[in-house]
């Protein structure tokens, strides 16, 4: 579902990164049933385990519904990305990424984006390939993960043929985010959250001093994105209903863009926009 037919809510004061949608044909599932479908039909097809910071990878192959090509990269036993490995290496696979570029429909010029939490880099390079001339600052704690872009998901490809290094237009940052966030630096026009420690959001990236770190490192008008995986409504809406208040305690506006309208009560991807006041 694209970020225009979402249903949206609006708070200014109540109400990240494991897959819950699939590839191809299991779009829309769980991801343990959408791995599941991929073993099924394709098989043990590893070929590459590496260690990071955040356990052990695994990279694999499967296809979606047309036939086409996908890699994926798994980490502690989630997986985090995935790319074609056709001529579409730079196209967005999931539709919870895609869903972040609903920042581009705002109103609000987008010259300078910061993208926490990397994987396989596929919202930055999708920045890159799609979106000229935006800059983006990729915030990568993990070098492991870096490395194994650049080797496994087409990092080094779109630094050569975008001439990012020439340009400037992609910066690859090893930091922790919040660390980032607060240290001094130019201000961004968007920043987008896709940060994930194997099945949860690192602790100190949900709590309202990060959430104020980020706020300050925004233009006027300058948008938050986040990802949390949870239900809209419900019991299971605990930690989402929490977040959106936070972060309308201290954003103009918070935007809640369900990646799902089918079952509202049920866990799924769920875009968090908040804007900073002009």
């Amino acid at each position: 579902m694209r970020p225009g037919s979402m249903p949206s809510t609006t708070s200014n004061a109540a109400m990240r990164k494991p897959l819950v949608a699939g590839i191809g044909v299991a779009v829309g599932i769980g991801i343990a049933a959408a791995a599941a479908w991929a073993w099924r039909r394709y098989g043990p097809a590893t070929y590459v385990r590496e260690r990071t910071m955040f356990g052990r990878t695994r990279i694999y192959e499967v296809a979606d519904d047309a036939g086409s090509p996908v890699r994926l990269l798994e980490v502690g036993g989630i997986v985090q990305s995935g790319t074609y490995t056709d001529e579409r290496y730079a196209e967005l696979v999931f539709e919870y990424l895609k869903a972040y570029d609903t920042l581009f429909d705002r109103g609000v010029p987008i010259e300078r984006v910061c993208v926490l939490g990397c994987g396989g880099y596929d919202y930055p390079e999708h920045l890159i390939a799609h979106h000229e001339p935006v800059v983006v600052d990729a915030v990568e704690i993990d070098p492991a993960i870096t490395s194994i872009a650049r080797r496994y998901f087409f990092l080094d490809r779109v630094i050569e043929e975008y001439e990012t290094e020439e340009t400037g237009r992609l910066n690859l940052i090893c930091a922790d985010a919040l660390e980032h966030l607060e240290a001094q630096g130019l201000p961004y026009d968007a920043i987008v959250n896709d940060t994930f420690d194997a099945g949860a959001p690192p602790e100190h990236l949900t709590t309202e001093r990060f959430a104020r770190a980020v706020h300050n490192r925004l233009n006027p008008g300058g948008l938050y994105l986040t990802n949390i995986v949870s239900a809209v409504e419900g019991p299971d809406a605990a930690f989402l209903e929490q977040q959106v208040a936070m972060l309308g305690r201290i954003f103009a506006s918070v935007d809640v863009l369900p990646c799902s309208a089918d079952a509202l009560t049920l866990p799924d991807n769920v875009i968090v926009v908040a804007q900073k006041g002009l």
